[in-house]
């Protein structure tokens, strides 16, 4: 048994499980303590807002490595007791990928919470931005190159070529989280294009394998979809901390929006 073969072969599975868990301990960060009124204690000591956000980013992302790690532990233990074929130098980046995965998903639930006014708001924008993640965005990338190829055919401009459609899917594809750890994950035991077309449609493949023989454009390496890990790290705590300093938290959450004055 060899450790490449299981890791590529369940990543999918693992940044779903891992996506949801990530979610699930960070959406309620805030918006459980601004119900409670505990924000109001925290911020009454030498505490700014920028202070809260940050910790709970820390705080959150220190659990979901935790996590990550007691479960790349048990795996390596079990592999190595039934004389599992170890690669290791696929292994560690496989860890690291899978600890940027869950610290993603655990700025986007915290972000999700300093956006909310209540518990319910950010438990139904959590449920439905995993939804698009998990089983939607594919349809979304799909239509989108035909929306513009019908646009364009209404106003007799040629719309994309089967080409450029099927690299505009592809990219779209890739702006979801868990399809570039899937794709970064599978650069890891395949080359460049083989990681690049593996979870395509056979149209797509025959589109883009002549092209991306002689060389991957640069928004489709990997330093590109680590970007986007990235951004989806940083950007919902930029957004939610932004939300989150202007909010009155004198008033109840169902009505702090229409009155919005600092603490």
């Amino acid at each position: 048994m060899n450790l490449g073969f299981i890791s590529f072969s369940f990543t999918g599975l693992v940044g779903l499980v891992l996506g949801f868990f990530a979610l699930s301990t960070s959406y309620g960060a805030i918006t459980d303590e601004r119900e409670s009124g505990a924000i109001k204690l925290l911020l009454s000591l030498p505490n700014s807002r920028l202070d809260v956000v940050v910790g709970k980013v820390i705080g959150r992302s220190a659990v979901v490595t935790a996590s990550v790690l007691v479960g790349f532990v048990v795996t390596f233990i079990v592999l190595i007791t039934t004389g599992a074929a170890l690669e290791l130098d696929s292994f560690a980046p496989q860890i690291l990928l899978t600890l940027m995965l869950g610290v993603a998903f655990g700025s986007i639930g915290l972000g999700i919470s300093a956006l909310a006014n209540s518990n319910r708001e950010a438990t139904l924008a959590t449920m439905g931005l995993y939804l698009m993640f998990a089983v939607l965005w594919g349809a979304v990338t799909r239509g989108i190159p035909r929306i513009i190829n019908a646009g364009a055919d209404q106003i007799g401009f040629s719309g994309l070529s089967d080409t450029a459609s099927a690299e505009l899917t592809l990219f779209l594809s890739y702006l979801n989280p868990l399809r570039a750890y899937e794709t970064l994950s599978a650069e890891l035991y395949l080359d460049s294009v083989q990681a690049r077309l593996v979870t395509a449609d056979f149209t797509q493949q025959q589109a883009l394998a002549p092209s991306f023989s002689d060389s991957l454009p640069p928004y489709f390496s990997a330093g590109a979809l680590v970007l986007i890990l990235l951004v989806w790290t940083v950007a919902p705590v930029i957004l939610g901390y932004y939300s989150f300093q202007k909010v009155d938290l004198w008033m109840p959450a169902d009505r702090c929006w229409s009155n919005r004055r600092r603490w």
